[in-house]
């Protein structure tokens, strides 16, 4: 027999009642039905056939003539109450689906509620006993949203979970009660997108994340977190990892999941023509970094310059610290300072220091003033530039030249002075003689030829002659 399904509430079809059951059903009601005082249906059809087919009033007790085309008087009633027994089946029927109808719609226990408009909101904070603070985005304002055991809450798989820990930063799909102030549903999916990016730094004037061939677009009440605080969109570097979260292609939440920390470079001045290299990055003039951001993490610091000799190091630098990355004790290259003088047991003095100049000198690539003093000897000094291995300077020492003065003086005027046999002039004269020994030769016309050795060793020397007659 076919199977007749009835609702039972609203939509769930959780019923099957076969026809054998709904006459059962029928019974029942009849026989809770009182009797009134028509009597039995049966009995009322009897009488009706009884009255219709007897004779008229006055005529004969024989039997009447059947008129043309009746059926037989006993067909004829066995009809009608078939007949009559349908049309009460088919009432009654009529009558128990509907009132199987009405009952659900109007009696069963459960109703699913007609699904309420979503919008997106975000949450800034949560506070104890399920009260959310957030933003509607839609509205532009902020609001409190209570969550309750009723609210169904459904993640971003689109799967209802019983339990979500919902936090600031978080952007959701709310449904409200007509109050406006529970919610009935939570997505943390649908319009929600949530995407992980690097390589962005926050422009604050047009309020976009701008990086290289990607811009994102955040809202005016977006928050930028890390470590479940806030933080200025202006700390953010490219070297961080972003968890941007979006609703109608405009963040509204960036969580920054990787922060960075920095590398500061001290005593760069110093080294000449310096290179920089931070891990396997393009080499940056020295002189042009100062402070650089980078991921948590061990990081390796190459540096060169043409004075020092080329060094690694590895480092590790922690979030939101700074790591001094020191060069003064950064190893300069050499080279060896070779002096080959004329004169020995001098004195060296490099750039003002006196050095060993017994054995060549080791001094860091540059440039330098070089001293050499002896007794007897003038100064000798050079500037050179230490750029290679090895540099050898030739350094030939002058004897020192010192002068004195020699006066000379005759018993007689006139006298002719000669001096290593030069004319000199009349006597008497002063000389200034480099020291040293030199032929003293005097005459005069009428007197002796005089002649004498002097010795200039001193500041002022003086000689007097006495000619004699001839």
């Amino acid at each position: 027999m076919k199977d007749y399904h009835f609702e039972k509430d609203e939509h769930e079809f959780d019923e099957t009642i076969r026809l054998e059951e709904i006459n059962k059903e029928m019974k029942k009601l009849e026989a809770d039905q009182p009797q009134d005082d028509l009597g039995d249906k049966d009995a009322f059809l009897d009488a009706f056939e009884s009255e219709r087919f007897e004779e008229t009033p006055g005529e004969s007790n024989g039997p009447s003539p059947k008129l043309s085309g009746e059926p037989p008087r006993g067909n004829e009633g066995l009809m009608n109450k078939k007949t009559a027994a349908i049309v009460a089946l088919v009432a009654v029927l009529v009558a128990f689906g509907s009132f199987a109808l009405v009952r659900g719609l109007f009696f069963s226990g459960k109703h699913e509620p007609v699904p309420a408009e979503q919008s997106p909101v975000l949450i800034q904070g949560a506070l104890a006993g399920g009260e959310l603070i957030a933003y509607d985005i839609k509205e532009n304002v902020n609001k409190s949203i209570a969550v309750t055991e009723e609210t169904v809450i459904t993640d971003e798989r689109g799967q209802i979970t019983p339990e979500v820990q919902l936090k600031m930063g978080d952007l959701i799909l709310v449904a409200l009660d007509q109050d406006g102030k529970s919610a009935l549903s939570i997505d943390l999916g649908g319009e929600i997108k949530t995407a992980q990016e690097t390589g962005l730094k926050a422009d604050t004037a047009s309020s976009q994340l701008l990086g290289e061939g990607k811009t994102f677009l955040y809202g005016t009440q977006a928050m930028f977190l890390y470590n479940a605080e806030e933080i200025n969109p202006k700390d953010l570097e490219a070297c961080d990892v972003l968890l941007l979260k979006s609703y109608d292609d405009i963040v509204w939440s960036v969580e920054v999941e990787e922060y960075h920390g920095y590398i500061s470079i001290e005593n760069k001045e110093n080294i000449t023509n310096g290179m920089f290299q931070l891990d396997d990055e393009e080499p940056v003039l020295l002189a042009e970094v100062a402070r650089i951001p980078v991921k948590e993490g061990t990081h390796t610091i190459t540096v060169s310059g043409d004075n020092i000799e080329k060094r690694a190091d590895s480092i590790f630098v922690e979030t939101g610290d700074v790591y001094l990355y020191d060069l003064s004790k950064a190893q300069e290259k050499v080279g060896v300072l070779i002096i080959n003088a004329n004169v020995t047991d001098y004195k060296l003095y490099v750039n003002g220091t006196l050095v060993d100049s017994t054995v060549p000198s080791v001094l860091p690539l540059g440039e330098y003033d070089v001293v050499i003093l002896k007794n007897g000897y003038a100064e000798w000094s050079q500037h050179i530039v230490l750029d290679q291995d090895t540099l050898s300077v030739e350094a030939k020492l002058q004897k020192d030249v010192q002068f004195g003065t020699v006066g000379i003086s005759v018993d007689v005027d006139g006298a002719q002075l000669y001096l290593d046999g030069k004319d000199m002039g009349s006597a008497p004269m002063e000389l200034n003689l480099p020291y040293g020994t030199y032929r003293l030769e005097v005459e005069k016309s009428g007197y002796l030829p005089f002649s004498t050795t002097i010795f200039v060793d001193s500041s002022t020397t003086y000689i007097n002659v006495e000619l004699e007659k001839e």
